[in-house]
């Protein structure tokens, strides 16, 4: 049974802790619901990563407002473009000197890589774009302050995207499905097809990150249909449009509703019982398994090279 995330929150609190949260994309939608409510509860530092300083600069007073006055709060932002390997290796260090000697608790990363679907365009990397910002740049910064020291002992790593999808035919030489895009797909088709890749990757990334480093803990979750400051129908093709309409009016939530729920991993002392020791949720915590292509210990190894080799590391 799911716990309920908002209840057991509310007598925590993070004053006194000395807790350091980054949130990768918290200028907007769910990353700011989850930097207002860590600040609510008294998180000792907040850094704040966007590509737009005047959001970014106002969240941060913000955060401040709705912090409690013992907390001291210290607030932070670090702009940054997260979409291709030379942007996602100088936020990592940025994070890193941000942090300092204290290091790193939490990492939440939330930043927006919609599939383009046939409007796809390419980095500098030859990736897609949108890819990179939604999977390939969530490995970079978890594998860059994992193996760089940056974490603190037992730190939470969190992805907050789509979660258990499996692309079963992926191969690790066509991550931006340049072969598909060239037969001439439709919109949905491909559209569909490039969540799944995204999936698949993330769950691959995140069960080598938990197994390759158990004295951190790396999450993924799925949150669902969340009716932030920029949604937008239109970039969704064909009846996938009409079915998230009627998802966000019958489950949908607002940021700061969805934002309990990570944030109870996070902060309250509960959350291990109740959860267990799995590390793949749903939109409401309850434990989902990693997609088909993912169960593969040999793809997962294959991914977990190239991926290193996009962002530079060898």
């Amino acid at each position: 049974m799911a716990p309920d995330a908002a209840a057991g929150l509310r007598n925590v609190s993070l004053v006194g802790q000395n807790k350091t949260a980054i949130v990768v994309g918290g200028t907007l939608g769910i990353g700011a619901g989850v930097a207002r409510l860590l600040a609510r509860l008294g998180c000792s530092r907040i850094i704040i990563v966007g590509r737009n300083e005047t959001r970014g600069k106002a969240v941060l007073e913000v955060l401040k407002e709705l912090a409690p006055k013992e907390s001291r709060i210290v607030v932070e932002f670090i702009k940054g473009d997260l979409s291709d390997s030379k942007g996602m290796r100088e936020v990592a260090s940025s994070l890193q000197k941000a942090a300092g000697d204290a290091g790193i608790d939490y990492l939440i990363m939330s930043q927006n890589g919609t599939p383009a679907g046939l409007n796809t365009k390419y980095n500098a990397d030859g990736h897609d774009t949108a890819f990179a910002v939604q999977a390939i740049s969530r490995f970079a910064l978890a594998y860059l302050l994992t193996t760089s020291g940056g974490l603190v002992p037992n730190a939470i790593v969190m992805s907050i995207a789509n979660q258990g999808q499996s692309l079963d035919d992926l191969s690790v030489d066509d991550l931006s499905l340049k072969t598909r895009l060239a037969k001439g797909p439709s919109a949905t088709g491909i559209f569909i097809n490039q969540s799944q890749r995204d999936s698949t990757v993330l769950d691959s990334a995140f069960e080598e990150l938990n197994l390759r480093y158990p004295q951190y803990q790396y999450f993924s979750l799925w949150p669902g249909l969340v009716k932030t400051e920029e949604f937008n129908f239109s970039i969704t093709p064909g009846y996938i449009k009409v079915i998230m309409w009627l998802g966000l009016k019958i489950i949908g939530t607002t940021p700061d509703q969805y934002a309990n729920f990570p944030v109870y991993i996070l902060a309250s002392p509960d959350a291990q019982r109740t959860l267990g020791s799995g590390k793949y949720f749903d939109r409401v915590l309850n434990p989902t398994p990693l997609g088909k292509w993912s169960r593969d210990p040999k793809n997962r190894q294959a991914l977990w090279e190239k991926l290193k080799e996009i962002i530079g590391e060898q």
